[in-house]
């Protein structure tokens, strides 16, 4: 049977969490978790705000897992969260849709949450602590670093490398076997055709307002 959970956050993401690993796979979430200095409101969706000490003391590794639902704006929060988290002894839980489709060769790593009818294909490797948002999709012999964000219908095509700490944004198309340094942010419509260096921020230009609209 799966140990209750603590969730790390209060965001629009941990909500998600609650919905998706409380409401749809059945476990109970004991309570939420900030650093100290964020804590605002003593509660969020019911349950207790705590900080690391206090929720470590009451919801102990013993009996609970974790699960870290930070967003795309604090990647480096959310890897800070998950190594501190697991370093004190937590089970990482991880989340796939039923809709999802992830090769039976595939491994999912723990914090991983992939959501609805995202597509994982055969001989992609995983790392841990990922974000897979709806539709998202990771072709063939893909190999993905830790702690990366995929918005809503990126696409990866094969035998891509992508490194940690990555942000893909919505409908963003990385070609084959494109190598993305750690830590890029490819924005919203990006279309990767080259390799990119570590720490770039890549963007296609905005569709500008062309007209005032007719009466």
């Amino acid at each position: 049977m799966d140990k209750p959970l603590i969730v790390v956050g209060t965001g629009l993401l941990a909500e998600q969490v609650q919905y998706y690993l409380g409401t749809l796979q059945g476990r109970a979430v004991d309570a939420f978790i900030l650093d100290a200095e964020y804590i605002r409101e003593p509660s969020f969706l019911q349950r207790p705000v705590l900080d690391f000490v206090e929720a470590r003391r009451r919801f102990p590794a013993a009996s609970h897992d974790a699960f870290v639902a930070i967003g795309h704006t604090a990647v480096g929060a959310r890897k800070r969260w998950f190594l501190a988290a697991r370093a004190a002894g937590y089970t990482m839980a991880r989340y796939v849709h039923p809709s999802a489709c992830v090769a039976a060769n595939v491994t999912v790593g723990e914090n991983t949450l992939i959501q609805e009818l995202a597509m994982v294909s055969p001989f992609v490797k995983l790392g841990e602590n990922l974000m897979l948002c709806p539709q998202v999709g990771i072709n063939h012999h893909t190999r993905v670093g830790s702690h990366c964000f995929f918005a809503p219908s990126a696409v990866v095509s094969g035998d891509a490398d992508i490194g940690e700490a990555c942000f893909i944004g919505a409908h963003a198309t990385i070609r084959d076997r494109i190598r993305l340094g750690e830590g890029c942010i490819i924005g919203a419509g990006a279309i990767v055709m080259t390799d990119c260096a570590p720490g770039g921020v890549y963007r296609p230009q905005r569709t500008e307002r062309s007209r005032e609209t007719e009466d």
